[in-house]
């Protein structure tokens, strides 16, 4: 795993702002929607995801909405590079019996390829492991999206399988390449 100088700050019982040497990532909030729907109507951002483009506001709003009530099992950050929210990242279906949660990014066209997903996502692992203690992170992308899967080598992940056929939504099928990583 790449391993960074992370600090962390409280802003509730579940939730914590992450920040990195270029990067601030704070809990997701509704006044988020628009700038994270920049990027979910983007359908060149969306062309690897598990649902196409979002086209209109109400829906990222709603989605955004349903992310932040379901904090008990989910965690969602919204990425800042100064003033400018320029992705997300997550670590959703939390299972803490088993101590594992799915983890996941997705940043704005302009800024890909300068290095902010691994620094984004080495900050959720990080709180992942040594604030929430979980054991296993579980990553999973499209299996032609070669940047994710740089992304999350270069992070340590494993890949576990590429499962051909995988049905990540209803009505969607594609092939699937699935990553763990485990707790040093």
């Amino acid at each position: 795993m790449v391993h960074q100088t992370i600090s962390s700050a409280f802003v509730g019982p579940l939730l914590m702002i992450l920040t990195t040497e270029r990067l601030i990532l704070k809990p997701m909030a509704q006044d988020d929607a628009p700038a994270l729907h920049a990027i979910l109507g983007d359908e060149t951002a969306m062309r690897y995801w598990h649902r196409p483009a979002i086209a209109r506001l109400a829906v990222v709003e709603e989605m955004v909405r349903e992310q932040i009530a379901a904090q008990d099992i989910c965690r969602y950050w919204t990425v800042w590079r100064g003033p400018d929210a320029i992705g997300s990242c997550d670590l959703s279906l939390i299972e803490w019996a088993q101590m594992r949660a799915e983890t996941g990014f997705l940043f704005r066209r302009d800024q890909w390829g300068h290095g902010f997903a691994r620094e984004a996502m080495a900050a959720v692992a990080g709180h992942a492991f040594e604030i929430l203690e979980l054991e296993l992170l579980i990553a999973k992308t499209h299996a032609q999206n070669a940047a994710a899967r740089r992304v999350l080598e270069r992070l340590g992940f494993a890949l576990e399988q590429v499962a051909g056929s995988y049905a990540p939504a209803p009505g969607l099928i594609m092939d699937c390449a699935f990553y763990t990583l485990r707790r040093d």
